[in-house]
């Protein structure tokens, strides 16, 4: 029983300890993230250390939110994973190289527009990933809507485009129009023609108009 209870201690004795390392490494590694030197954060407390600590994950963080909304621009302009993986990489080390260099310059002032004026870069670059971060995001966000609008702009479009060549062609369309109804009345005519020239024809033959003889006399043949 002694025994089992000191394996369960030693068991979470290890655990901790390994947890422990985890996040002192993780610290040491937002610290890195941060541009403070870890060298003199060892001799200062454990407050100043989880508080660069704090800055370097927000600048890391920064970095990854670039990244994906980078990426995903990207991605909707070029339709091609890899390219936008491989720029999106690239504009989330540069946004967090930049903003590592302006959080590890900020020094502390005793005047406020001097720190004011040190933390302008960093405002500025604030806004920048603000806008690539939030475009891409509302027009994910917005999809569904942006498709409809553009789709009813692009029926107007067919639409206002089908009037322009109805316009365009209309008086071709009704000179045509009036080609065909002067053929028709045209081959109406020559139709009642001979339907009267069938007619006569029949009558001769029959005898009961002409010449009045039956049969296919001189007279039907001449006009045969």
């Amino acid at each position: 029983m002694f025994a089992l209870n000191g394996d369960t201690e030693q068991s979470r004795s290890e655990i901790g300890g390994s947890i422990k390392k985890q996040i002192n490494m993780l610290q040491k590694f937002f610290i890195l993230c941060s541009g403070a030197d870890s060298e003199i954060l060892k001799t200062c407390s454990k407050g100043e250390q989880n508080k660069y600590a704090g800055i370097g994950a927000t600048v890391f963080f920064t970095a990854v939110m670039a990244f994906i909304a980078s990426s995903y621009a990207l991605f909707t302009v070029f339709d091609s994973i890899y390219a936008a993986i491989i720029f999106g990489l690239i504009w989330g080390l540069l946004i967090f190289n930049l903003d590592r260099f302006i959080v590890s310059t900020i020094k502390k002032r005793n005047n406020f527009s001097q720190e004011l004026l040190q933390a302008t870069p960093r405002i500025v670059l604030a806004i920048i990933i603000a806008v690539v971060i939030s475009e891409p995001l509302e027009m994910k966000i917005f999809e569904k809507e942006i498709n409809q609008v553009l789709l009813e702009q692009k029926n107007e479009l067919t639409l206002a485009n089908k009037e322009q060549l109805a316009l365009q062609f209309k008086p071709k369309v009704e000179q045509l129009n009036q080609d065909i109804a002067s053929l028709k009345s045209e081959i109406a005519a020559k139709e009642a023609e001979t339907n009267a020239l069938y007619d006569i024809y029949i009558n001769e033959a029959e005898g009961t108009a002409g010449t009045g003889l039956l049969g296919k006399g001189s007279s039907l043949q001449g006009k045969t």
